[in-house]
Order: C-alpha cells, then sequence, then structure tokens
C-alpha cells in the first residue's frame, strides 16, 4: 500500500464584506446635490416668494388705506348730513328770529327785551 503523503488542509482566504462607504457629511452631500439646475430653481423660488411677497404687502397696506379712507368718508357724510340739517334749521324765519333774542338780546316792537 502507497502511503499519501499528508498535505495539510488548504487554508482558504476568508471572505470580507466589502466595506460600507462612510456616509458623506451634511455638507457633501448639499454639494452633490446641488447642481446647477438647483440652484437656478432656488433662486427662482427665492425671488418669486421676495416678489410676491412685496405684492402682498402692498395689497396689506392699500387694504387698510382703504379701510382708513372708508371710516374718514363716513364720518364726513354725517357732518355734512348735521350741516345740512343746520342749514335747512337756520333758514326758517322763526328760528333765525329766536336766534337773534338770545345771542343779540334783540326784542319785537312790542316785547319787553329780559336778560337773566
Amino acid at each position: 500500500m502507497e502511503t499519501k503523503e499528508y498535505r495539510p488542509p488548504v487554508r482558504r482566504k476568508k471572505r470580507r464584506k466589502p466595506r460600507r462607504k462612510r456616509r458623506p457629511g451634511l455638507l457633501s452631500r448639499i454639494r452633490q446635490m446641488m447642481s446647477l439646475y438647483n440652484l437656478v430653481i432656488l433662486a427662482i423660488i427665492i425671488a418669486g416668494v421676495y416678489f410676491i411677497g412685496g405684492r402682498l404687502h402692498r395689497v396689506w397696506e392699500i387694504r387698510e388705506d382703504m379701510t382708513q379712507t372708508l371710516q374718514q368718508e363716513q364720518l364726513l357724510r354725517d357732518e355734512n348730513t348735521r350741516l345740512k340739517a343746520q342749514y335747512d334749521k337756520l333758514n326758517d324765519p322763526d328760528e333765525i328770529s329766536r336766534e337773534a333774542r338770545e345771542q343779540f338780546g334783540l326784542a319785537k316792537p312790542d316785547e319787553i327785551p329780559y336778560k337773566p
């Protein structure tokens, strides 16, 4: 019988798990994502928000001014109504004679003036 030579078992290299790549930091991820296209889109969005915000602010100012104008108009209408009533009242001859008696102490020819 022939003896076979002893051969130690062949050691196979262990398969290493592939190394996980380190996740890049936040800044490097942002830089990768921010291509020229994304920057243009971002600039358009920022400009749109700026212009629309400005317009909305202007509309808000105009609305506030309109409210004040309407309040002032109502006050002027009330004053105008009051002045028209006073004008009509002062055009009445009886009212004119009453005012003349009260303010200036005047009397009709057959009356005796009295001042308290």
